[in-house]
């Protein structure tokens, strides 16, 4: 079931990438980091309340402790830095590009797996992790087609250190979930209100320092990409809950993420050269068939 949800949350991952590039038109990035944060902060509200104990997920404000919630912060401020990066990409890149950008985050699990939790894989299941990331690079080389240049494009570098940021996170959240002894509705509650709460300090911050609040262009969207990574990361902490679990699979598995947004962005915004990216992300998907199929 663990590569279930793991699939599953990449699938809401991808339209997550998608709306993100839709609330960003127009917009700069902290406005949107604050605002998605807030609606996914109001989502979890509820839990808070004692009605939500009769539906299994109350979360009880004397069940952690200071050094549990330090802990869950630290994963907060790494997500909202890691949105920061990632959304100035998202907003300058096509969604094929950002996306390839990202192909290094397997690696990092991987390595990160392999130091922690001794997550060492065989032969043809590395040989699986290798081609994805190599099918990412690939697809980042037709993006110099259109003008991108790695080393010298700052959405790109963005997109690296989110992307690490990210890899980080995926490791320390299995860690937080195996040792915290927390339900994961309450570690996901508590986490949503941190990362708005540290949204908004960026908010104000920046707001103070250009003599004025940022202004928001509102669209659904806005609301959406909060609501939606709320879901996705719900999802994916219940495939992180198992024992058994492998980082380095649902680091793989979340990368299906980028043939939602693919799809997405060929039908509604006009991405250029789908046959080529097309190719490279079927042999993306075969990558990781491979890995569930030797599981």
């Amino acid at each position: 079931m663990w590569m279930v949800f793991g699939l599953s949350a990449g699938a809401l991952l991808g339209l997550y990438d998608f709306w993100t590039k839709k609330a960003m038109d127009g917009n700069g990035v902290i406005p949107i980091v604050f605002w998605s944060s807030l609606f996914g902060a109001f989502a979890w509200i509820p839990a808070f309340l004692p009605v939500s104990d009769a539906f299994g997920f109350h979360v009880d404000l004397s069940q952690t402790n200071v050094h549990q919630q330090i802990l869950i912060l630290i994963k907060g401020l790494a997500m909202t830095l890691s949105w920061v990066f990632a959304y100035y990409s998202v907003r300058e890149l096509p969604m094929s590009f950002s996306g390839a950008v990202r192909a290094s985050g397997p690696l990092w699990t991987l390595v990160g797996g392999a130091l922690i939790f001794g997550e060492y894989l065989s032969a043809l299941q590395l040989s699986a992790v290798l081609l994805s990331i190599l099918a990412y690079y690939a697809l980042s080389q037709i993006g110099k087609k259109e003008g991108i240049r790695i080393l010298r494009s700052w959405p790109v570098l963005m997109m690296l250190a989110a992307t690490v940021l990210s890899a980080m996170t995926t490791v320390y959240d299995k860690f937080i979930v195996q040792n915290l002894g927390l339900p994961i509705y309450s570690i996901q509650a508590y986490s949503a209100i941190h990362r708005c709460a540290l949204a908004m300090l960026f908010f104000v911050v920046m707001s103070w320092k250009r003599g004025g609040f940022m202004p928001l262009r509102w669209s659904v969207y806005v609301p959406l990409v909060g609501l939606s990574w709320v879901g996705a990361e719900l999802i994916y902490f219940f495939a992180i809950a198992d024992p058994v679990a492998n980082v380095t699979y649902l680091s793989i598995f979340r990368r299906t993420s980028l043939v939602v947004g693919f799809l997405l962005s060929v039908l509604l915004i006009g991405e250029k050269n789908v046959l080529p990216k097309g190719a490279i992300i079927l042999l993306i998907v075969a990558s990781t068939a491979a890995l569930i199929l030797d599981r």
